[in-house]
């Protein structure tokens, strides 16, 4: 497959611009430095996964550093906490395009608040690289400055389907919050299926603050007689609607989720209870099976720093920086016009796999659906990508 440059072609890039003109030129804060910032949910209902994204950004910039910077510019951030709040984080990013001057932008956590971010940076035409935005509807409103670096929204469940009508399904039931991307993710379920031929039973919404009971919702979908549900779910709702699962004794033939099981507390927060669980992922640190250039370099270098190995909200984080430091490196300079025109015409190998984006800045990315497997989160689809066999239909409560 042609992919552009690789990250071996970026840092002799990065060495050749060492002479460009662009690096004689200090910026208007009088030094040698260029600033990227961005709000990020630090605190609130997102801190877990945009947690680990910070966590990746910290980490490129050491190494960016160590390699001379862009353009020979030494990067700094300034990462601000949005409290996980759409309003706050738009006023957030005002603050940093307007008063701090920064020379680039990252984005939030999560679909809803880089949607709404996304009218600020395009009206100070700012070009903006998304890594946790997933709804393919921010791309459809004729933006011209943000560009996305994951799978959307809609095939988060799409491995789970496929696999639902392997083993029997025909029964489904669709839950999730009220909220940007776990309705898009509806959509997609939706459409999966009916291509499938399964029928959906019942199809639901909770309120997007609700992260507590939810026996009345899985009571009216057992009496429907669903075989499977769909939940389109952060970590808390996830969690407690499988506990609850248990406590009911209702066993479904599949439980998949969005988000939540692919952060590591969930296995490791509920134990035997997460175990067969599906979910999806965008990125897992198997460089037996995915094979992208540096990945064991950034997953040794992650593990070292943090103590624990990257999940896929850190990959993708990190894999959205290299394509700035790739687009910087093509433009050879810090214009917002043609760093924009660089995301929108590059084709390069990260890490955390191909970057080529289509008219409208959609990533040609591809995500996997896992199981979680003793504790581990396991490739299961597709099948060239697949680490192990699916255990479905999932095990009945009772003889676990």
């Amino acid at each position: 497959m042609k992919t552009g440059i690789s990250l071996i072609a970026v840092s002799m890039l990065s060495f050749a611009a060492l002479f460009s003109s662009d690096m004689a030129m200090a910026n208007h804060r009088g030094d040698n430095t260029v600033l990227i910032g961005g709000a990020i949910s630090m605190t609130g209902r997102y801190s877990e996964p945009a947690g680990r994204n910070l966590n990746s950004i910290k980490l490129w910039v050491e190494d960016v550093n160590k390699r001379g910077g862009l353009l020979g510019h030494t990067v700094e951030i300034k990462y601000l906490d949005d409290k996980s709040d759409k309003q706050t984080s738009i006023k957030l990013y005002e603050k940093l395009i307007s008063d701090d001057k920064v020379d680039l932008v990252s984005s939030p956590y999560s679909s809803g608040i880089t949607d709404a971010v996304a009218n600020v940076t395009e009206r100070f035409k700012m070009p903006m690289i998304t890594f946790a935005a997933a709804s393919s509807v921010i791309w459809e409103k004729g933006r011209r400055y943000i560009f996305n670096t994951i799978d959307y929204a809609e095939n988060y469940q799409k491995g789970a389907l496929f696999l639902a009508k392997e083993i029997g399904v025909k029964r489904i039931a669709i839950i999730g919050e009220d909220s940007l991307f776990p309705r898009m993710t509806r959509k997609g379920v939706e459409k999966w299926a009916e291509q499938l031929g399964l029928e959906i039973v019942l199809a639901e919404n909770y309120g997007s603050r609700k992260q507590g009971d939810y026996t009345a919702l899985l009571q009216k979908i057992k009496s429907k007689r669903a075989q499977a549900i769909f939940s389109n779910s952060y970590f808390a709702d996830a969690a407690s609607q499988i506990r609850t699962l248990r406590e009911m004794d209702y066993n479904l033939m599949i439980f998949a989720s969005t988000v939540g099981p692919g952060l590591p507390r969930f296995a490791n927060d509920l134990g035997p209870t997460a175990e067969y669980v599906l979910g999806f992922t965008q990125w897992e640190p198997i460089p037996e099976k995915l094979g992208y250039p540096g990945m064991k370099e950034y997953i040794a270098g992650y593990t070292e720093k943090y103590g624990t190995p990257p999940n896929y909200h850190a990959g993708a984080a990190y894999g959205a920086m290299q394509v700035l430091e790739a687009a910087v490196i093509h433009a050879g300079s810090f214009d917002s016009e043609k760093i924009r025109d660089a995301y929108a015409s590059i084709d390069v190998m990260t890490m955390f796999g191909r970057y080529k984006v289509d008219e409208k800045g959609l990533s040609s990315h591809k995500g996997m659906t896992f199981q979680i497997q003793n504790g581990k989160r396991m490739i299961v689809w597709p099948k060239e990508q697949a680490q192990v066999e699916a255990i479905l239909p999932m095990p009945k409560w009772s003889e676990r």
